[in-house]
């Protein structure tokens, strides 16, 4: 009995992924995610109270580690040894792109309505800011220091809309870790050269 429960159970969440991902958290359909998953929707809320439940047991896991993640680039010491521990990091993301990389798709492209919608304004954020920090401690080595960040803000805000699109378009999470990693190479490759930046006094 219980390897049936597990069985609707995950034939829920199945269905529910595809749901989400073609419709979004607002336009997704409960009654249209029992249908494929040959089930009631009243047995559907046996499982999961209710819509935002059912996609949160979806999404959550995937932002909590992603943040998880995000969160780690800010505890990293600044010094010469910063820019492996970085290139660590991100491949530990990028592991999540690989295996999940639907998960990411809704959660960047399909989440309005949800308790994510604004999640690209965080990713925006971090991102922003950990590259400042980064970006200045790399000047101050050189003896310089930056002026302003908002270069390093546009790029990170374009990085988050490639990784939105690629996602959304490439269905093979392998591929669209390699596409990913080719953007964020394009779009910080030699960044120092073109911030804006000035002598330390």
């Amino acid at each position: 009995m219980q390897y049936l429960k597990d069985h609707v159970r995950n034939s829920i969440r199945e269905e529910a992924l595809k749901e989400f991902n073609k419709k979004g958290y607002k336009g997704a359909s409960v009654r249209n995610i029992a249908k494929n998953s040959n089930t009631s929707v009243g047995n559907i809320y046996k499982y999961f109270d209710s819509k935002e439940a059912l996609y949160e047991n979806l999404i959550e896991p995937v932002y909590d580690k992603v943040m998880d993640y995000i969160n780690q680039f800010e505890k990293v010491e600044l010094n010469d040894k910063a820019e492996d521990v970085f290139y660590q990091l991100m491949e530990k993301i990028m592991e999540i792109f690989n295996y999940n990389s639907m998960e990411l798709s809704i959660l960047l492209n399909k989440s309005q309505g949800s308790r994510y919608e604004h999640c690209k304004g965080t990713f925006v954020s971090f991102i922003t800011r950990i590259v400042t920090e980064n970006v200045s401690y790399q000047l101050s080595t050189k003896g310089k220091k930056l002026k302003d960040n908002f270069l390093i803000y546009i790029i990170s805000n374009s990085l988050v809309e490639s990784i939105s699109i690629i996602l959304e378009e490439i269905q093979d999470g392998s591929k669209a870790r390699k596409l990913i990693l080719n953007i964020i190479e394009i779009f910080y490759n030699d960044i120092l050269d073109k911030v804006d930046s000035e002598d330390i006094n």
